[in-house]
């Protein structure tokens, strides 16, 4: 796999990840409305979030990766 695969494959990582946070903050928001417990869909986005972080910086890494190799 070559890095510009890599990086697509992160990009991609990185726009599914935004949204199933999009849609499990919309899910925390319709328990809230309806007075339901949101706890574990609370933990659950948190994890989430966690995940997206790691695939944002893993992103970041391999756009600097492939900024230096253009540079050289």
């Amino acid at each position: 796999m070559t890095l510009a695969d890599d990086i697509e494959m992160v990009r991609g990582h990185v726009r599914l990840g935004r949204q199933h946070l999009a849609l499990q903050r919309e899910r925390i928001a319709k328990l809230q409305r309806l007075e339901l417990p949101a706890a574990d869909a609370i933990e659950f986005l948190e994890l989430v979030e966690s995940m997206q972080e790691l695939h944002e910086l893993h992103l970041s890494r391999l756009l600097e990766k492939a900024a230096r190799h253009d540079a050289a």
